[in-house]
């Protein structure tokens, strides 16, 4: 599939097939217990209650199956059964990723991924839950966008502004701040028993206890390029504390 101002698909992700699964089930469910309260009660409002379940199910499937998303070199296209939206890669300013799994009574029923990006103009979009394929297509999307969020990050770190990435912030001169500020001396990198930004959590922990963030990746914006500048700052390439 080709777009006019995106160029060329590389990539395409279709329907979530756990997810199918699961609303198929559960609309199979509730259709057949309304279809034989109906039959057995003769009412016309189970009639109703039938029909409405059916048509409601029928769509929401729909509606997942007629999802798609193509990456292409410059940006995103989402197609759903009524709606199209085309997003360059330099109109997402905030990318919201995490993973978790989900147990019944102890058993695993697998890894499922949310996936949420915000534009420059304000609107959000929600794909990850159901699409198959969300953790892939979510790292295209941290490589295409990453060069041109780090350098915009870097520029304003450089420069003194406090950078926001939703539940963390951080500051060259003011340190990072979770729940509240930690000075930059107060983070002893060699120190750190855990460290690094995962599909589930960002994780820092001090073996002192002094500092500890431990946040469901899905609050934190952009964990790709905070994750850089973590890292240039440990590495000292980033200067800090003044």
């Amino acid at each position: 599939m080709n777009d006019r101002m995106l160029g060329a698909s590389y990539h395409s992700f279709g329907p979530n097939f756990r997810m199918t699964l699961a609303l198929v089930g559960a609309g199979g469910l509730f259709c057949w217990l309304a279809y034989e309260a109906a039959v057995e009660f003769h009412e016309r409002i189970a009639w109703i209650v039938f029909y409405v379940l059916s048509v409601g199910f029928g769509l929401l499937a729909a509606l997942h199956l007629s999802f798609r998303v193509w990456v292409h070199e410059g940006g995103l296209v989402c197609r759903g059964l009524f709606v199209r939206n085309t997003i360059p890669w330099r109109e997402i300013s905030r990318i919201y990723f995490a993973s978790y799994d989900i147990h019944a009574h102890y058993v695993a029923l697998g890894t499922f991924y949310r996936l949420r990006l915000t534009t420059k103009h304000g609107k959000n979009l929600s794909i990850g839950e159901r699409l198959h394929g969300a953790k892939d297509l979510s790292e295209l999307i941290q490589s295409y966008t990453l060069a041109e969020m780090l350098q915009k990050a870097k520029h304003e770190f450089e420069n003194g502004a406090e950078l926001d990435f939703e539940r963390i912030r951080i500051s060259r001169k003011a340190g990072v701040k979770y729940h509240k500020w930690f000075r930059w001396h107060e983070i002893r990198w060699q120190d750190l028993t855990a460290y690094g930004v995962s599909d589930s959590h960002v994780n820092l922990s001090g073996a002192r206890k002094l500092f500890k963030v431990n946040i469901p990746a899905e609050k934190v914006a952009n964990t790709h390029v905070l994750k850089e500048i973590l890292d240039q700052v440990r590495a000292a390439k980033l200067r800090v504390g003044f």
